[in-house]
């Protein structure tokens, strides 16, 4: 019975996290809510810019980094670079486009307005930030 209620639980808590992402058109999307424009560059150079849709700003930066390692895939890291804020962090998660931005807005960062939350930037930062840039030897 503790496994059925616990099971439950488990899963009321993840689709209680229920914003719909959707990347497409060059379009990001939160609850079918147009917050970003952005522009993708995925051979190569992995890396995505979003854009405020009336400014045409850049806001959020992020890319996956292979260390200058192509082949050998445990060093590398991801950076978002948060460009409004001039803030940055470095993690070896390795997740989709969409899997960080949902990753963002569940931790608070991003709002389903597409606001950033500066507070919230700092504690992700304080939690996260592996400063993998600061401990490679080049």
């Amino acid at each position: 019975m503790k496994k059925l209620l616990f099971s439950f639980l488990f899963f009321l808590g993840i689709l209680s996290f229920s914003q719909e992402v959707k990347m497409k058109d060059k379009k990001l999307s939160i609850d079918s809510k147009e917050v970003f424009s952005y522009e993708r560059e995925d051979f190569g150079v992995y890396q995505i810019h979003f854009y405020d849709l009336q400014s045409n700003d850049e806001i959020l930066f992020i890319k996956k980094n292979d260390n200058e390692t192509p082949r050998y895939f445990d060093d590398d890291y991801t950076q978002i670079k948060f460009i409004s804020l001039g803030k940055s962090l470095e993690i070896k998660q390795d997740k989709s486009w969409k899997g960080y931005i949902e990753w963002l807005l569940k931790n608070k960062v991003l709002n389903t307005e597409g606001n950033i939350n500066e507070e919230m930037v700092d504690k992700l930062i304080k939690n996260y930030d592996e400063k993998i840039t600061e401990r490679t030897i080049r």
